[in-house]
């Protein structure tokens, strides 16, 4: 069986320039540490789809001072984070028109989720989409990938290879025994893909290094 190449959204797919709290908290002037108080505690419940995004915020722009309605708010974030990362899609391009399964995989709420779909044109990029607002659990849970695994229909976890930016997502992949990277760069990223599309260049190297 083919390999299957699974991404992480922000921060591999997609460019982060900053984090929206520090974005917001700059623009508006707001302290930070207000607008982390909505990541640390509610925010994880939007993430894994058991509270509305919309309904959670209402709690906080008063708060922040924020002068606009909700929507404002979500838009101004969700357009702010929106980059693609041109050497990921491309080669993503490329490994599906060789046949690959490509699938995005993210810890968003569903309105951003959505967003990425939809407006930035992810869906069209992927074969499977997993959010964890979707599948009701995060990245560094073993339920999200046992979820993902049996939605693609793989037996064995050695096939899957996976890129994402967080260490605990990474770890809890290689436990299960799954192939995760850490995106760094994307030169790193590309050398990667390579070597493991080309099984004659691994085991040229593995002499080498033997």
């Amino acid at each position: 069986m083919k390999r299957i190449f699974i991404f992480d959204a922000d921060e591999v797919v997609l460019k982060r320039e900053m984090y929206f709290s520090r974005r917001l908290a700059r623009d508006f002037e707001i302290p930070e540490e207000e607008i982390m108080k909505f990541f640390k505690k509610e925010y994880k419940d939007c993430a894994i789809g058991k509270s509305d995004l919309r309904n959670v915020l209402k709690k906080y722009i008063e708060n922040w001072g924020w002068s606009g309605s909700v929507q404002d708010l979500m838009k101004y974030w969700f357009e702010n984070e929106r980059e693609i990362n041109g050497a990921v899609v491309n080669e993503i391009k490329n490994l599906r028109r060789k046949g690959y399964t490509c699938c995005l995989a993210t810890n968003n709420e569903i309105y951003r989720t959505q967003y990425l779909l939809n407006e930035v044109g992810l869906k069209d990029l992927f074969d499977y989409v997993f959010s964890s607002s979707e599948v009701g659990f995060l990245k560094s849970a073993g339920e999200f990938w046992k979820f993902v695994q049996e939605r693609i229909g793989v037996n064995d976890p050695g096939n899957i290879v996976v890129w994402d930016s967080d260490r605990k997502n990474i770890k809890k992949v290689n436990e299960l025994g799954m192939k995760g990277f850490i995106f760094t760069d994307e030169e790193t990223f590309l050398m990667d893909i390579n070597e493991m599309l080309d099984p004659k260049k691994m085991e040229h190297d593995k002499r080498k290094i033997a």
